[in-house]
């Protein structure tokens, strides 16, 4: 049995009706799959996109404590969209996230990010993997920690722009497809952990393109 984490885009949640039925059908696909185990985490869209303006206006704001906010604001997405697309399973808790790990049943989880990644419960992260706390961190990174979490086989991580010129997780940091921070724990992570990463794409059907990823570096280095 696989594990996968799915990220799904803030963007996707904010759109019209007509606009997320694809979404909406896929998540119907990843619901229905007896062969893995899916665990989903959702970005914050427009309402961490207002922070980051209020922070360029107020640039004494702490990075810091904007990064936080922006974490805490990923519980309300998530809420909002376990009602759009009819989540049955919500992880609330990191009891709860530990209880669905031992789990070996193909299901499909909607997660709260503060199961495993909350300012007061980070001992867990290794020190070489353990994010920025700033703009560079987005959803994208923390989709990648619960794959760490998990120790998954998959990373999805569902985009709006066509992707299929993307190659490497590389081209992906570099074009703004996904957070610089990604690339970064990926040439850290285990040596004995290997995690297929995909972008995920729809134009008229759904694509998803595996992404070559950056080559680890010696172990002790960063």
């Amino acid at each position: 049995m696989r594990t996968a984490v799915l990220k799904i885009g803030g963007a996707s949640v904010f759109s019209s009706p007509s606009a997320s039925d694809p979404l909406h059908h896929f998540l119907r696909g990843i619901r229905t799959d007896n062969s893995r185990r899916w665990f989903v985490i959702l970005g914050g869209g427009d309402t961490v996109e207002s922070m980051r303006t209020l922070h360029r206006l107020h640039p004494q704001l702490d990075s810091q404590r904007m990064h936080w906010r922006c974490v805490d604001l990923l519980r309300a997405t998530a809420d909002v969209a376990k009602e759009l697309f009819d989540f049955e399973v919500c992880l609330e808790t990191p009891t709860e996230l530990a209880q669905a790990i031992l789990d070996p049943n193909p299901r499909c989880y909607l997660v709260q990010v503060s199961t495993y990644y909350h300012p007061e419960a980070l001992n867990w992260i290794p020190a070489p993997l353990r994010p920025l706390e700033n703009w560079d961190t987005t959803s994208d990174t923390l989709a990648w920690l619960l794959a760490l979490r998990l120790g998954a086989d998959e990373l999805h991580l569902l985009k709006k722009p066509d992707c299929s010129s993307i190659h490497t997780l590389e081209q992906a940091a570099r074009r703004g497809l996904v957070d610089p921070q990604i690339e970064t724990l990926a040439k850290n992570r285990p040596a004995d952990w290997h995690l297929d990463t995909y972008l995920v794409y729809h134009t008229n059907v759904w694509n998803q393109k595996i992404l070559a990823p950056p080559p680890a570096l010696p172990s002790g280095k960063s």
